[in-house]
């Protein structure tokens, strides 16, 4: 780039035969003028751009980080929940405990439950557990003994006694606490057939801040509305818990986690009125923060507040001004720069959407969980194929695989196991396909391969051939454990057995349910209805397990 731009002075110098110095400085002087003029332009117009540039990229910052808490609240919520219901099946195994409840033996659930409590709060962070009758009347608070005989009337309780079954959410305590509730109601036997209570754990959820604040490297505060709560009842809470209340520090809301001590009067004020959702801008010791607020909605459904999260955007304002002042201070080599920069400018931008193309070529052709071919790239291809067997005079078969029994892979294992399984199977049949071939995720454990130029008879030895490897192949399902698997598998040909893509893959989907209705693991062909589907012997379906 250094000798492009070093020629451009010596041409110029070489275009007319100058007599004097005088004509020369002239000529300069009319050449350079508007060369000078039209590149302070561009250098103006082009910082303009970079401040734009590094304005919008800000606010796209803002969104994404935005999205992500929001995402990150929900994401521990439901987390939470998890280990609540983890903890909720332990208990639940405890027949004296149930004896107990059924009982109504204060001492004895006290004595019971006591330990489990405080391994639960230690371990988890559990920090409500609760026992109740059939009324709803509170029989014992574990983490509390000492209150007891108080009415539970929360949402999750009455949604438990309304459903029969368990219930769980963020509901709004007294003391402007959230506190993620899971209520699980208790029977004399399996067939539920006699209510003996229902037992109640909460864990409180300012944990989450904290990660959230974590996150973002600022602060962040929950504000709960006023409407519901009790200020007497929430002023005597903060005393117990070493705060000082300030009812009336906010119109609408109370604190109920952060330090708003640290922040301007104009930030209190714009966190007071703003609208949950929006963003607003502030600034507090020489530093610029967005503030984004997020909408807290409790078990029945009410917005009981917001959360504020401050992110620090100053990094950015700080490198958006150097960007201006360089551009600036680069205005005596402006035509230099400006070709150099558009040069780099272009390369990055170029790179840029080179790698967003791909992205968005992976999103859209591709599955997330298996990086095969999609649904929607699966109709594609074999369109394409068709047409090219079609110009061609040549043969296109099509494999529909299904994973036996994989209800008891996700039941027996887990969901994460059977994602696994998934992983693996689609590494197995990528290996073992050509590199014309076309496997492809149809949907759940549904498998397609496209076999371009392969007849019918070939495609039943392909298919038997996948179907015993995938017979003899241990998948590892996590914890020490591997497992095997079997498929069933349908194959239809165009243009054998079907005229249309539609039918190619309506027939090769009867075949494999005729697998499946046949026994599973085995490879069924389509064949018209007035005559007998061709079937591939093979080994009855099996699944088992053995230590890795």
């Amino acid at each position: 780039m250094t000798g492009g731009i070093s020629k451009h002075p010596k041409g110029v110098g070489r275009q007319p035969a100058i007599a004097s110095s005088g004509a020369i400085a002239h000529l300069r002087l009319a050449f350079l003028a508007p060369l000078t003029g039209a590149s302070a332009l561009l250098l103006g117009l082009w910082t303009i751009t970079i401040y734009m540039h590094e304005r919008d990229m800000i606010e796209s910052e803002v969104a994404r980080t935005q999205m992500m808490v929001e995402k990150m609240y929900h994401d521990h919520i439901e987390h939470d929940a998890r280990v609540l219901g983890a903890a909720m099946a332990v208990i639940s195994r405890d027949a004296a405990m149930k004896t107990a409840l059924a009982r109504g033996d204060r001492a004895a659930l006290l004595n019971l439950s006591a330990p489990l409590d405080a391994d639960f709060r230690k371990r988890f962070g559990i920090t409500h557990f609760y026992f109740s009758g059939p009324d709803r009347v509170n029989l014992l608070r574990a983490h509390q003994p000492e209150r007891h005989g108080d009415a539970i009337n929360r949402f999750t309780t009455r949604e438990a006694e309304r459903t029969g079954s368990t219930a769980y959410g963020v509901e709004l305590g007294p003391l402007g606490t959230l506190t993620l509730r899971l209520v699980t109601p208790w029977y004399e036997d399996k067939d539920q057939r006699r209510l003996i209570g229902y037992v109640e754990l909460g864990m409180e959820i300012d944990h989450v801040l904290g990660r959230v604040q974590g996150f973002t490297g600022t602060a962040a505060l929950v504000l709960v509305a006023k409407k519901y709560l009790r200020r007497a009842d929430w002023e005597s809470g903060m005393r117990m818990l070493g705060r000082n209340p300030e009812w009336d520090r906010f119109p609408d809301v109370v604190l109920s986690s952060g330090t708003p001590e640290t922040m301007s009067t104009e930030l209190v004020d714009r966190l007071a009125s703003a609208v949950p959702g929006g963003v607003e801008k502030t600034s507090r010791a020489q530093t610029d923060f967005r503030v984004v607020f997020i909408s807290l909605t409790d078990a029945s459904g009410r917005d009981v507040g917001r959360m504020a999260v401050l992110i620090n955007v100053s990094p950015h304002l700080a490198s958006a001004r150097r960007a201006v002042s360089l551009s600036i201070a680069g205005g005596a080599l402006v035509v230099s720069v400006l070709i150099g920069f558009f040069y780099l400018l272009a390369g990055r931008i170029g790179r840029r959407i080179a790698q967003d193309e791909a992205e968005l070529q992976q999103l859209a052709t591709r599955d997330g969980l298996t990086g095969l071919y999609n649904r929607r790239m699966f109709h594609t291809l074999l369109t394409q194929e068709l047409s090219h067997a079609q110009r061609f005079s040549r043969a296109v078969s099509l494999l529909m695989l299904d994973i036996d029994h994989f209800k008891r892979v996700n039941d027996t294992h887990g969901h994460q196991a059977g994602d696994t399984v998934l992983k693996g199977l689609s590494e197995l049949l990528n290996r073992q396909a050509r590199a014309i071939d076309h496997v492809c995720r149809y949907g759940g454990e549904e498998i397609t391969i496209i076999l371009p130029e392969i007849d019918f008879a070939a495609a039943v030895n392909v298919a038997e051939r996948l179907r015993a490897a995938v017979e003899m192949q241990l998948f590892d399902v996590g914890g020490g454990k591997s497992i095997h698997i079997t498929v069933s598998i349908g194959v239809a040909s165009w243009p054998a057995q079907a005229d249309s893509g539609e039918a190619l893959i309506a027939n090769a989907d009867a075949a494999m349910y005729t697998a499946k209705q046949r026994g599973r693991n085995q490879v069924c062909c389509y064949q018209p209805a007035d005559t007998q589907s061709i079937d591939v012997t093979t080994s009855a379906v099996t699944v088992t397990e053995k230590e890795a």
